[in-house]
């Protein structure tokens, strides 16, 4: 812990530094704007708290002894220091520099996060992003570790004690070839993708285990022959015909799914919420504070399309 005596003020080493400035008191206290008494008392408790001369005074003259000039050099580089700090305070309030990091699913930075940077880094330049793609689990861990500022998913038991704010709910679909006969049928229940090759989601994933855990899922959903780790793999398996899937309809807006089609189911009716998750107790920087609100607004505009629902 650094040393700093409880009786060295930062006016007395203003003052100090005023008067080596200056060479004499009268001009130091003039630009102080205090009386040359109160800028000699001090420079004697600075000297106390010290315990060293700093200054040689005559009639007429005051100059630094040598252990004040090397004390000079100190304060004035703790001042450039502490006016740097002090900038770059002024700079994060004004959002003119920055780091903001996001820990969230792959599907949400792509369809949520991602589409806002383009008009931030236009108006905010010097603010950077880091994009962490992370399971419901990683997230929480990297929010309750401090190694985020926010994160986006669905809630975990790791984050039993973090702040949660709903977010928005989306409704599970079939994305398919735009040829599957299925995405016009006037009612679609899952039943109705038992005779067809079924591509999933690895089962470590949050959708695989939302649909493992929803009644009457047909056998060809729950063990399927073929799994990949991440939505644009899956839709690139779709689209080269070896299988339909069943998918949030937020991810079915990731830019990977172009020419696929998305249908929400009518039974089972399932939903996956998300949160915004914080730290509780901690406040967000400006930076992420501006963040934080341009994923909400996002979202608003994304309810729009079929099965995305606000929270």
């Amino acid at each position: 812990m650094p040393v700093f005596p409880n009786n060295l003020s930062l006016r007395q080493l203003r003052a100090f530094d005023e008067v080596a400035r200056q060479g004499a008191f009268a001009p130091a206290a003039k630009e102080l704007c205090i009386t040359q008494s109160a800028l000699s008392e001090s420079i004697r408790q600075l000297e106390d708290a010290v315990g060293m001369r700093l200054f040689d005074r005559t009639t007429r003259t005051v100059g630094l002894t040598s252990a004040g000039q090397s004390f000079l050099l100190d304060v004035r580089q703790a001042f450039e220091v502490l006016d740097q700090g002090v900038k770059n305070l002024e700079d994060l309030a004004a959002l003119r520099q920055g780091k903001v990091r996001i820990a969230a699913a792959p599907s949400m930075l792509a369809v949520i996060v991602l589409p806002l940077l383009p008009q931030l880094r236009q108006q905010y330049p010097g603010i950077a992003v880091d994009l962490l793609e992370e399971s419901a689990e990683g997230i929480a861990l990297r929010v309750r570790d401090g190694a985020v500022d926010f994160g986006v998913g669905a809630a975990h038991l790791a984050g039993a004690e973090l702040l949660t704010q709903p977010l928005v709910s989306d409704q599970m679909g079939l994305i398919a070839r735009a040829d599957e006969p299925l995405l016009k049928a006037p009612r679609l229940e899952v039943a109705q993708l038992a005779h067809l090759p079924f591509v999933g989601l690895t089962t470590d994933t949050a959708i695989s285990q939302l649909l493992a855990r929803a009644p009457g899922m047909p056998a060809n959903v729950l063990n399927t022959s073929l799994r990949v780790s991440d939505p644009p793999l899956l839709f690139e398996a779709v689209r080269l015909g070896l299988g339909v899937s069943l998918i949030p309809a937020l991810t079915a807006r990731h830019p990977a799914s172009r020419d696929l089609r998305f249908r929400a189911l009518d039974a089972p009716h399932l939903l996956r919420s998300s949160l915004m998750i914080q730290r509780p107790r901690r406040a967000l920087s400006p930076a992420a504070q501006l963040l934080f609100e341009a994923v909400q607004q996002r979202v608003r505009a994304l309810s729009r399309y079929e099965g995305i629902f606000l929270d």
